[in-house]
């Protein structure tokens, strides 16, 4: 069975366009720069964005584990599931990144960063939160979903 990505992942779409528009429209007035806001600024955003991948990692193992379930082990196999999985996965992409030019930047020192580096930092843990919350907002459905299975 073909699977039809993009309408699977359409929401997930929707919130790329709508992150790359921030993202431009931040930048263009100046928020998202090269320059360090205040001091401890990396390391501020390192401990941020660490949070942030436990709780998507969180979200991953519930999602793991709502497969034994018969209704979402047949979306899963269906390949409706995607949409979900693939939130969580946006989001852990989007942390791990800034987690690594965070963790450079603390180990190394802020001075090893360029300006585009910075900013790529900023727009990631932006775009991480951007998909936690729908992250959050799936594992809520889907949770609605087993209950409602259950009854």
């Amino acid at each position: 069975m073909k699977k039809n990505h993009i309408r699977r992942n359409k929401y997930n779409i929707i919130i790329s366009i709508i992150f790359i528009i921030i993202c431009y429209f931040l930048y263009s007035k100046g928020y998202l720069n090269g320059n360090e806001k205040v001091d401890g600024f990396h390391q501020n955003l390192l401990t941020v964005n660490t949070i942030f991948l436990g709780f998507l990692f969180t979200a991953l193992g519930m999602m793991v584990g709502f497969t034994d379930k018969g209704l979402i082990k047949s979306l899963d196999n269906a390949g409706y599931m995607d949409n979900y999985y693939n939130s969580i996965y946006f989001g852990l992409f989007f942390h791990g990144l800034s987690t690594v030019i965070s963790t450079i930047a603390v180990v190394l020192g802020a001075n090893v960063l360029n300006s585009l580096l910075i900013v790529i930092q900023q727009a990631s843990l932006l775009g991480g939160v951007l998909f936690f919350i729908k992250s959050i907002v799936g594992i809520l459905r889907i949770i609605g979903e087993i209950r409602k299975d259950i009854k």
